[in-house]
């Protein structure tokens, strides 16, 4: 999969680096973790985001921010407090590493979480969270994508129809998914809209 992205990055003419970290950026300048730097007026960060500062303050190990739970989505020695999602570092019995914080992994997260929760009240004996990555997807533009469901990987066309076809699924509402629907449809026959039209005007104070 990502041999693929590369590769149809680059005959889009876009430069990758790989191996490197960015280590700053002030402004003007990125600067990588080897020590080279590269200008820029304009950086966007599509690489993730560091755990909520709500996970700092709380009881437990982190693991890279994030709370250790145990297979129960517990924290060792803290009754009560559980965690999922971005905040758990999940780990996983069948390959010694962690569960991706991923949104699949998530919605199946809290649902134990939930169970637990009541288990706990009663006194039941918990659940144990297990779970296997259905696959993953991801578009890369230009009705291009890359894509691996249950063990199988592909790309192109195909893995962006599919791509779009979950994230319709997903949706909440119809009227949201009748919205997105419409504007994919018409980006079909029309060319990318690139412009963005803003109403401007004065904000008074509140009294």
């Amino acid at each position: 999969m990502g041999n693929y992205a590369e590769r149809k990055l680059r005959e889009r003419k876009v430069e990758v680096i790989k191996g490197v970290r960015v280590a700053s950026y002030d402004g003007s300048l990125v600067t990588m973790n080897d020590g080279k730097s590269i200008p820029a007026s304009t950086l966007i960060w599509p690489a993730g985001v560091k755990p909520s500062p709500v996970i700092a303050p709380l009881p437990g190990q982190k693991e890279r921010g994030r709370l250790l739970v145990n297979e129960f989505l517990g924290v060792p020695g803290v009754t009560g407090l559980w965690a999922v999602g971005d905040c758990a570092a999940v780990p996983d019995s069948k390959t010694g590493r962690f569960h991706p914080p991923t949104a699949q992994h998530g919605l199946r997260e809290g649902l134990v979480v939930a169970k637990n929760t009541e288990a706990a009240i009663l006194g039941r004996p918990l659940n144990p969270f297990v779970f296997t990555t259905l696959g993953q997807l991801a578009t890369i533009g230009r009705r291009t994508g890359v894509a691996m469901v249950f063990g199988i990987k592909f790309s192109g066309f195909v893995a962006w129809v599919l791509w779009r076809t979950v994230y319709l699924m997903k949706l909440p509402r119809l009227p949201k998914k009748l919205r997105v629907m419409v504007g994919w449809t018409l980006d079909l026959f029309f060319a990318r809209d690139i412009e963005q039209m803003l109403t401007l005007r004065d904000v008074e104070a509140p009294k």
